[in-house]
């Protein structure tokens, strides 16, 4: 299993998310994370290409997006949450 690192971006994003996030999407959460940190090369990821020297990848979990990229050897660095702020 891979290490995280959470970038603060996206520690600010998810106290943002979970002040109007169910508790059913929160476990979805949860579980997407741990998918990643299972296996970074999950299917289901794509290339962000927000970055070419550093490669990252964006993962769907049902309303939310994880952009994540790999970091050191057997670290995953969660960059941002995106969601419909609406």
């Amino acid at each position: 299993m891979a290490e995280f690192v959470f970038a603060r971006r996206f520690l600010e994003d998810l106290a943002e998310w979970q002040g109007n996030a169910s508790t059913r999407d929160v476990h979805a959460l949860d579980a997407a994370l741990a998918r990643v940190a299972n296996n970074p090369a999950l299917s289901g990821r794509f290339p962000s290409f927000y970055d070419p020297a550093r490669p990252s990848y964006l993962y769907r979990s049902g309303a939310v997006l994880i952009h994540y990229r790999l970091g050191a050897a057997g670290e995953v660095e969660s960059l941002n949450l995106f969601y419909s702020r609406i």
